[in-house]
């Protein structure tokens, strides 16, 4: 361990590790509280080893070192919320690719690929140590979680090692919010102990950013605990435990050596990982199978589809967004990328319908009326709709104040000017 570790330990009164930790002598007060008299806080003395607490739990040993390891296993016909496991064994992990940028997933097969999240000590800059590391595969007709933990930061290098041993049979990663946090966080592990790590190196499926991409439209919070409920149909239960709570957790159980609430973050890191399969579930079959989402689902992904020049597929899931249930504000919104989609495509005469439903049905948009001026000036020379467009986006623009209404109007003037010329 390192000394700048070290010094941060000792800020937050861990000197020993639970590893090391002495039983607290007990003294009987006058109401008959039993207090733990070496305790500086004098904690009522009911506290559980995290042995007792977690049947199964293992102290495995590497030439490193040790540390405990929580196996459970699932049968894949588990039913998580509103899914089963084994649903994301029939969904190809090829679909993700074209998203994601990575040809390397094509081929592949998710019973191959290790879910992964950490719970870490929440301390700052090279400090920061994952004090839980939990993974998750298929293995034959089960699903396994096992939980890597520390009693103390000294077991940290059997964790790594246990850690890159399982790495090693797989072909791919699946986190939520992996990209940015936890594989960075276990690859500047391996760099500070001194070990290769091949986190970084394999095939990284991170939730998150698709997540966003497809369904905040709809659900607003993107969080996990947010997506299981609005979208996985999932309740935690009340052995669960805050994200922000966790830090602080650990380091209580670093002093005193109470397991209690340790195992509720057991709890926490084994949903996870759980919702993490399901999630990925979802993710994979709207991108295959979206004619049957939601039509907001949709627009999401027909506009991520649009921006990555997937063009036929995104016509196609924009067009359907149009024709289903959308609130009139997001109705516009599918018209006007559909309208952008067919223009970029060189088929203006096609977006036409579009922009003229928008002009429609809004008091306010002028973008629409620009482009009918601009295509009955251009594409199919019809000058009397063209003044008539552009004169109706002057009224709108006639009353919008400070320097974009200023440069529009000018714009929209010298349009009309040169239409009249004409």
């Amino acid at each position: 361990m390192d000394e700048e570790t070290r010094r941060k330990l000792r800020h937050l009164g861990v000197v020993k590790g639970t590893r090391q930790l002495k039983p607290a002598s007990l003294v009987k007060t006058e109401s008959g509280a039993r207090l733990a008299q070496n305790n500086p806080k004098a904690k009522i003395q009911n506290q559980k080893s995290l042995e007792t607490l977690l049947p199964g739990l293992e102290r495995v040993e590497t030439a490193v070192g040790a540390c405990f390891v929580l196996d459970k296993v699932y049968p894949i016909t588990q039913q998580h919320g509103d899914d089963k496991l084994a649903d994301l064994l029939a969904l190809p992990p090829g679909a993700t690719a074209v998203y994601l940028n990575d040809d390397r997933f094509h081929n592949l097969n998710f019973r191959d690929f290790l879910f992964l999240d950490t719970e870490t000590t929440g301390l700052a800059g090279a400090g920061t140590i994952a004090f839980m590391v939990g993974v998750g595969f298929f293995e034959g007709d089960v699903f396994i979680t096992r939980q890597y933990f520390l009693r103390d930061h000294g077991d940290e290098p059997a964790m790594l090692v246990l850690l890159d041993e399982l790495l090693a049979g797989k072909v791919g990663i699946v986190t939520f919010n992996g990209r940015s946090f936890d594989l960075p966080l276990l690859d500047g592990r391996y760099l500070m102990n001194r070990m290769p790590g091949r986190v970084l190196d394999l095939p990284h499926l991170d939730l998150l950013h698709p997540a966003r991409r497809l369904w905040r439209a709809r659900l607003g919070s993107c969080a996990l605990g947010s997506l299981e409920q609005s979208l996985l149909g999932l309740r935690r239960s009340h052995a669960d435990v805050p994200g922000f709570l966790i830090p602080g957790l650990y380091h209580d159980y670093l002093r005193a050596g109470d397991g209690r609430q340790i195992a509720r973050v057991f709890y926490h890191n084994e949903i996870d990982l759980l919702s993490m399969v399901t999630l990925a579930a979802r993710l994979v079959r709207l991108l295959t199978r979206s004619e049957t989402a939601h039509p907001l689902d949709q627009f999401s992904l027909g506009k991520w589809q649009a921006a990555l020049s997937l063009k036929e597929q995104a016509e196609q899931n924009l067009r359907r967004a149009a024709q289903g249930d959308l609130p009139l504000d997001w109705y516009h919104r599918a018209l006007v990328e559909l309208g952008w989609l067919l223009k970029r495509d060189g088929r203006p005469a096609e977006a036409v319908p579009f922009w003229r439903q928008i002009a429609a049905t809004t008091f306010d948009d002028v973008t629409a009326r620009v482009e009918l001026a601009k295509f009955y000036e251009w594409h199919k020379p019809d000058l009397v709709q063209a003044i008539r467009w552009t004169e109706g986006a002057l009224k709108l623009v006639g009353t919008w104040r400070g320097g974009r209404g200023t440069l529009l109007r000018s714009e929209l003037e010298h349009r009309l000017a040169r239409l009249r010329r004409k």
